[in-house]
């Protein structure tokens, strides 16, 4: 079988071009996000795996979707990586070992876009970032979809740090109850199986992760009229201590 005169390059030489086709404008963090509602075509359907998701309105409508790169002045040539076996083992590297992945609240992509990778790739990829959504409305539930992630990462993933950006509210006016949750709190509330530290119990079952920051994105919400609200309210001013330091522990994290 003939050899490609680019195969027969010194590997030096290679990596020089790859790098040209594969440009990630100086983004050492890709953003993955749902493609959106529109219709898909034929050919992103056969590279990509479809799912469904529910829209992000109060029209709540189901429609098929994908996930897509959203990181301005990235530029993948990303049919050099099906040129060759030997081609994709080179691209991977420079593209899932050199970077990040930041899903933000698109938590639906991650299953399909982790799955679409061969195995080997998917080890490559040691970072990724996540939006978990508060658990009580007003905010936009994602216990199902949080659900799922976990469970995938916990039987297919390789991740090594998570960066876990937390929703979180803050009532304009002072409430009764509880302001703020330690460790040992949140302990409890977690060995009591309160709705609330759920989503805490299947971020648990990652097994792996080595690293993990945590960062809070606080938001106004409404004085505290329930029971979950008051204690959301306290779990939100909690995130950058009692929560953070009660996840390292479940995760074994520094």
């Amino acid at each position: 079988m003939d050899v490609s005169p680019l195969m027969r390059a010194p590997a030096e030489i290679r990596m020089m071009i790859y790098a040209y086709l594969f440009d990630d404008g100086g983004n050492k963090q890709l953003r993955i996000q749902n493609a959106g509602a529109s219709k898909l075509s034929k050919t992103e359907g056969r590279i990509r795996s479809r799912y469904y998701m529910l829209e992000r309105s109060i029209h709540r409508r189901c429609y098929e979707t994908t996930y897509r790169l959203d990181t301005d002045g990235v530029s993948f040539c990303a049919a050099a990586m099906r040129v060759n076996r030997k081609m994709y083992e080179e691209t991977s590297y420079l593209v899932y070992g050199g970077h990040t992945f930041d899903f933000g609240s698109h938590i639906e992509a991650v299953e399909p876009f982790l799955s679409d990778l061969t195995p080997s790739s998917r080890q490559l990829i040691r970072e990724i970032s996540l939006y978990k959504q508060g658990p009580v409305p007003p905010y936009d539930n994602d216990r199902g979809e949080w659900k799922n992630v976990c469970r995938f990462l916990h039987d297919h993933g390789s991740i090594k740090k998570l960066r876990l950006v937390v929703q979180g509210g803050r009532p304009s006016v002072t409430w009764d109850g509880p302001k703020e949750f330690t460790a040992a709190d949140l302990s409890l509330l977690f060995d009591i199986k309160h709705e609330s530290m759920e989503w805490v119990g299947e971020l648990a079952r990652v097994k792996g992760i080595e690293e993990l920051e945590i960062l809070p994105d606080v938001q106004y919400c409404p004085p505290p009229s329930s029971t979950n609200m008051i204690i959301f309210a306290a779990l939100s001013a909690s995130i950058e201590r009692g929560l953070t330091e009660f996840l390292r522990t479940k995760l074994r994290s520094p």
